[in-house]
C-alpha cells in the first residue's frame, strides 16, 4: 500500500480521539489559569506571608474544592480550602453564599470597592491576584487593599504560531507514530513538505524535549504535541484547505458506508459515548466525493484540498483531503 494511502488510513482512528482530546486540552488550559491566578494571589502577599497549595486531583466542582492552600504568618499556619474563579459581577458569587466559611476564600481576579464589600457583608474571605485581601480565621485578620494587578509583570510569553509545513509533519508523526523512523525524504514526500522542513521541525520538537532523535528515535511527550495540534489546527492548516460544502441527510445514520468507510470527529465520538446529538459530519472514505455526496443525496457546497485520503459529508463544513490522486474524506 502506498504511504500515502496508509497514513490515510489512520485518519479514522485518530479523529476519533478528537473529541477526547479536546476536552483534555481544555481542561488542561483551566488548570494552568488556575494556577497562574493562586500563584499571583499569593505571590503578591506581604513578605511575611507565606503560601503552599495542592490542587484537588478530581475536583468534583463543588465550591471551595479548587485547592488546599496552607498560609504561613510569623511561623503560624493556617490551612483553607480555596475556590479559584474570575469575577465580574456580583451574580458571580451567588454560589458560594451559603458554602463560605471562615476557613475558606476565594481567590480571583482584582475586585472592585462594591465586589469586595459585597464579600466581606456575606463573610466570603478572599485574596485577588494583586494580593488585596479580606480574611478572617482563628485569630488570622487579614485587611489589604489598594493594590494594583501586576498582571502584565507576570505574563507569561506565548510560544510563536506553527507554519503550515510544520503542521503538516506533526499530522504525519500523530496519525503514523513509526514515521519516526522513516528517512527524512521518505516523511517529506509522506507529509508533501520539503526535505528542509522535516528537518527544521524535527530540530524544534527536540530543542523542546518533544521527541528524541538519537539513536532510537521516539517521542517523549505525546500529549502536548497533542495539544499542538488542537491548538493551532483551526487557525494554521484548516484555513489552507479551500472548498466545497456538503449537506448530508439530517440522520446520519441514512448515509450508506463502504467497507472501508469510518465515522471520524462527533458521530465517532457517539458512536463511542452515545452521549452527543452529531451536527458537523466527518466521513473517511476513498470513494469519489461526487459518488458519496449522491448516494448521501446530499447537496455541493464546499470543496477543500490538502494532505491524503478521505471526505467530509457535513451541514455546516466539510472538507477532502487529496493526495497523489487518492480521494477521500475528512
Amino acid at each position: 500500500m502506498p504511504a500515502s494511502l496508509k497514513l490515510s488510513a489512520y485518519l479514522a482512528e485518530f479523529y476519533v480521539h478528537d473529541y477526547y482530546l479536546f476536552m483534555i486540552h481544555e481542561r488542561y488550559l483551566c488548570v494552568n489559569e488556575n494556577s497562574t491566578l493562586l500563584m499571583r494571589a499569593l505571590d503578591n502577599l506581604p513578605s511575611h506571608i507565606q503560601g503552599e497549595y495542592t490542587f484537588a486531583p478530581e475536583p468534583d466542582g463543588g465550591p471551595y474544592t479548587d485547592a488546599e492552600v496552607t498560609l504561613t504568618v510569623h511561623g503560624q499556619c493556617y490551612s483553607f480550602s480555596a475556590e479559584i474563579k474570575r469575577i465580574h459581577r456580583k451574580e458571580s458569587l451567588s454560589a458560594l453564599l451559603g458554602a463560605a466559611r471562615s476557613d475558606t476564600f476565594l481567590v480571583c481576579n482584582r475586585l472592585t470597592t462594591h465586589l469586595a464589600d459585597f464579600c466581606t457583608k456575606n463573610a466570603i474571605n478572599f485574596i485577588d491576584e494583586a494580593g488585596n485581601a479580606r480574611l478572617s480565621y482563628d485569630g488570622l485578620n487579614l485587611w489589604i487593599e489598594g493594590k494594583n494587578s501586576t498582571e502584565d509583570h507576570l505574563a507569561i510569553p506565548q510560544p510563536a504560531k506553527p507554519g503550515l509545513g510544520f503542521m503538516k509533519l506533526l499530522f504525519a508523526l500523530l496519525a503514523q507514530e513509526d514515521v519516526l523512523h522513516l528517512p527524512f525524504r521518505a516523511i517529506a514526500e509522506m507529509a508533501n513538505i520539503s526535505l528542509g522542513m522535516v528537518s527544521k521541525g524535527f530540530k524544534y520538537l527536540e530543542a523542546e524535549k518533544l521527541v528524541s532523535m538519537g539513536s532510537t528515535r521516539r517521542i517523549l511527550d505525546k500529549e502536548a504535541l497533542y495539544q499542538i495540534w488542537i491548538e493551532h489546527y483551526r487557525t494554521v492548516l484548516r484555513p489552507k484547505l479551500g472548498g466545497l460544502k456538503l449537506v448530508a441527510p439530517d440522520d446520519w445514520r441514512d448515509i450508506p458506508l463502504a467497507s472501508k468507510d469510518c465515522w471520524g470527529g462527533e458521530v465517532a465520538a457517539d458512536k463511542l459515548t452515545r452521549y452527543l446529538q452529531p451536527y458537523e459530519l466527518q466521513l473517511f472514505t476513498f470513494e469519489p466525493l461526487q459518488k458519496k455526496a449522491c448516494t448521501a443525496q446530499g447537496k455541493a457546497r464546499r470543496f477543500r484540498q490538502t494532505l491524503g485520503g478521505a471526505c467530509i459529508l457535513g451541514k455546516g463544513a466539510g472538507y477532502q483531503y487529496q493526495c497523489q490522486g487518492v480521494a477521500g474524506c475528512c
